[in-house]
């Protein structure tokens, strides 16, 4: 489990250093991450996904003005989301 945040945080790190914003099929996947962590009901997975949540929410908060990309995102979500939920 501390493998796979950190390596969610070097996602992470990586996406902020990137001189490329964040495009909305980048953001549905970090939301996918953050869903599958959902399901760990433990102290640690809690805070994982809250730890997660959080950071997509700072990944996006850019963007949420933008109803263009929202509406992109929207979209890759969906499609996002029927292979991410079946993993």
């Amino acid at each position: 489990m501390k493998l796979y945040q950190l390596s969610l945080l070097l996602i992470l790190f990586l996406y902020a250093c990137s001189n490329q914003g964040l495009s909305p099929e980048e953001a549905a996947q970090q939301t996918c991450k953050c869903m599958k962590l959902s399901k760990d009901t433990s102290e640690e997975g809690v805070k994982a996904f809250t730890d997660c949540n959080a950071n997509t929410r700072e990944m996006m908060a850019d963007y949420r003005e933008d109803e263009e990309w929202m509406n992109e995102w929207k979209e890759e979500l969906m499609k996002t989301l029927k292979d991410c939920m079946s993993e």
